[in-house]
């Protein structure tokens, strides 16, 4: 039976068939495209015999002189060692595009080039699915290449991912361990729940005053929980300083107590001592914060993740620089591979990374299992070269220098 190509497919049976294959991603499920209202969108299919083979949820921006670009972000999501199919679902891809006046058809697709453990990074790790790309370029598609940089693409074609097993707790790094149990020892406590959502944007705007930059805002963050209900989680660490401090003060009398016990064995009471100066230096600083706060409360971080059947994808995390060393961000993400051993799901995303894999964020995503996945990269079908170059030339400069503006006020 002949492929028949679609327009209206039902948005269930679309995530359906994402969520099922190995190209499995957020962003080409159709909750997707309500988090992104500011642009239009089409759910387009493939079937065969009745049955979905092929999808793409298309994105549409409006772009000047009544013209517009469609994005497909990370797909379409397709068996792209199928000749026949890829060729029948960018054909007709490409006439919704022109239907729509479309510059381009703009897509990256969720196949890599290659994958491998960030502790491997140094080693012989051979690429793979260079006959896609061919495949792609011969079609008439432009590759814009195996980028570095986050900004060289309209999305990320690093990414951090771990996979998550019910004992993934035994064999994090002894480092990554300690940090989890510093930040409980520590006094952190974490809430979650949409209700939360306004603590979570005060977490993120530290974020923006730090990098001097904006990010999303309170509204997004809210769509997003709105959107996802169920299926997203925000969770918000703080400290509350009267508590903590009380804790601590009993803990330096109970360990000056212990310290005057005959039957303390010299080992055991190294490592008392040891407790009751780290103790007594963070009580310090604690009552130095509490005083500068001038509030009995203050949030440490937050982060906002999203999830589907196979796979949570750590979308936002919030950062306050004057308490790194309460290692909340180790807590929360512990957290969150926790909900995942909970549901099943067996991959999480830690989002995009830098490809030179030596950024301070990299860095602190490597302190879990985590695995470096390279995409093929970002094609581009052009409809109209002269709108396209323009396009593609200035508007991510604009992007850029309006984002800062936004965060320099």
């Amino acid at each position: 039976m002949a492929y028949i190509f679609h327009t209206d497919t039902d948005p269930a049976k679309m995530d359906a068939f994402v969520m099922s294959s190995d190209q499995n991603t957020l962003f080409q499920c159709s909750k997707w495209a309500s988090i992104k209202d500011n642009w239009d969108h089409c759910f387009y299919s493939v079937s065969e015999d009745g049955k979905i083979v092929a999808s793409a949820m298309a994105l549409i921006r409006s772009m000047p002189l009544g013209r517009t670009l469609m994005y497909i972000p990370r797909g379409p999501v397709m068996d792209y060692d199928n000749d026949e199919l890829v060729t029948f679902m960018l054909d007709h891809i490409k006439k919704e595009a022109k239907k729509h006046k479309a510059i381009a058809v703009r897509f990256d697709p969720a196949v890599l080039s290659r994958r491998y453990s960030y502790r491997n990074r140094n080693e012989q790790n051979p690429y793979h699915n260079q006959k896609v790309i061919d495949k792609l370029v011969a079609y008439g598609a432009k590759h814009k290449g195996f980028t570095i940089r986050i900004e060289e693409s309209t999305q990320p074609r690093f990414n951090a991912e771990m996979d998550v097993t019910p004992d993934y707790k035994d064999h994090l790094e002894h480092k990554t361990a300690k940090c989890i149990r510093a930040a409980q020892h520590k006094g952190i406590t974490v809430s979650q729940g949409k209700e939360y959502i306004h603590d979570f944007a005060t977490a993120m705007h530290y974020t923006e005053v730090r990098k001097q930059v904006a990010l999303r805002n309170e509204d997004y963050f809210r769509h997003m929980m709105d959107v996802y209900g169920d299926q997203a989680i925000c969770m918000v660490a703080r400290i509350n300083f009267p508590q903590q401090i009380n804790k601590l003060q009993k803990a330096i009398e109970e360990n000056e107590n212990r310290l005057n016990s005959p039957d303390l064995k010299k080992k055991e009471k190294a490592a008392v001592k040891q407790a009751l100066a780290n103790d007594t230096k963070e009580l310090e600083k604690l009552r130095e914060d509490y005083q500068r706060e001038g509030k009995d409360e203050v949030i440490t971080c937050g982060i906002l993740a999203v999830y589907n059947d196979h796979l949570m994808e750590l979308f936002y995390m919030g950062n306050n620089p004057d308490y790194m060393r309460m290692y909340s961000s180790y807590l929360l993400y512990a957290m969150c591979l926790d909900r995942c051993v909970e549901l099943g799901i067996e991959q999480c995303s830690f989002g995009g990374i830098e490809g030179t894999l030596d950024d301070g964020l990299t860095l602190f995503k490597s302190n879990w299992i985590m695995n470096v996945e390279e995409y093929i990269g970002e094609f581009n079908i052009v409809l109209d070269h002269l709108m396209y170059t323009a396009f593609d030339s200035i508007y991510p400069r604009v992007l850029k220098l309006a984002a800062k503006i936004r965060g320099r006020k």
